[in-house]
């Protein structure tokens, strides 16, 4: 009997239909929690409308950490995905999901994203051209807006730590090979249309990552040490990719110029919901 844990702050306008689609599909005897983090909204009171088959969580405080620690207190069956408010899936690719972690010696796996460049700029598709093409050919190299762990899996680690990037200290914790991508399962991934919006949620994953460097050195050097070295990837990057490396070195040095003086700072970030994929 699996569970999928949704942490939700302040998604009225779009967990109905998160859930409806984790719904489709998803075996009658899986928990559904929605973990509902010092919302302002109706988030909680859209997400009851799907009980009995959902439960809802509510707690003040605007943690994704704590909603997630609040509902692994009471103890979800495992094995687990957990899935962002925002991101669509359905309950039957779940199940793919769940039956990729049944296995022998499964320890986490992941859905194929697809991502949504509709109506995105030209900056930005020229960014996820580049992206996409250096990253993702390895298990837990790209998100997904979820992660899902065995029961062997979540014994890697104890409660979820305060820190920005959830996922990514989740994914710390496992070498590519203990990753299992699975091919039936697909999430989408709703990009940000506009270049502000980009950088904004492109400055989050930089300072979530860097915080992990910095908390964490150990077990993010082992992380960044057991893929392929960027430069190898770079020199992978097929030729018609090339004119288009200009702007994702641009948009990067942006990114990074931004992260390091919210880092050097210390400035508390706050979180720039984007706006222009809702």
């Amino acid at each position: 009997m699996p569970s999928v844990l949704i942490p939700a702050h302040d998604e009225a306008s779009v967990i109905a239909a998160t859930l409806t689609s984790v719904l489709d599909g998803l075996a009658p005897d899986v928990v559904v929690v929605v973990a509902c983090n010092g919302c302002r909204d109706a988030t909680a009171d859209v997400a009851r409308r799907f009980a009995p088959r959902v439960t809802v969580l509510e707690i003040p405080t605007p943690s994704k950490v704590a909603a997630l620690n609040a509902a692994e207190a009471g103890a979800p069956p495992l094995p687990r995905v957990y899935l962002d408010a925002d991101v669509p899936i359905r309950g039957a690719d779940l199940m793919h999901l769940f039956a990729a972690l049944a296995a022998p010696g499964a320890l986490a796996a992941e859905p194929v994203p697809r991502f949504d460049l509709t109506g995105a700029s030209w900056p930005v598709r020229a960014w996820y051209a580049v992206w996409r093409a250096l990253h993702g050919r390895e298990p837990g190299d790209v998100g997904g807006g979820l992660y899902a762990l065995s029961a062997a899996g979540r014994a890697r680690f104890g409660a979820f730590p305060d820190v920005i990037a959830d996922d990514g200290y989740v994914r710390a914790h496992f070498a590519p090979g203990e990753i299992r991508t699975v091919a039936a399962a697909e999430t989408l991934v709703r990009v940000p249309r506009r270049l502000a919006d980009l950088v904004r949620t492109k400055t989050r994953s930089r300072l979530g990552g860097m915080e992990l460097a910095r908390r964490f050195p150990e077990l993010w050097a082992k992380k960044r040490g057991s893929g392929r070295r960027l430069r190898h990837k770079v020199l992978a990057l097929p030729p018609w990719l090339w004119p288009l490396l200009p702007v994702y070195v641009a948009i990067q040095a942006w990114v990074h110029r931004r992260a390091r003086r919210f880092d050097q700072q210390r400035t508390a970030y706050r979180w720039e919901r984007d706006q222009s994929t809702r």
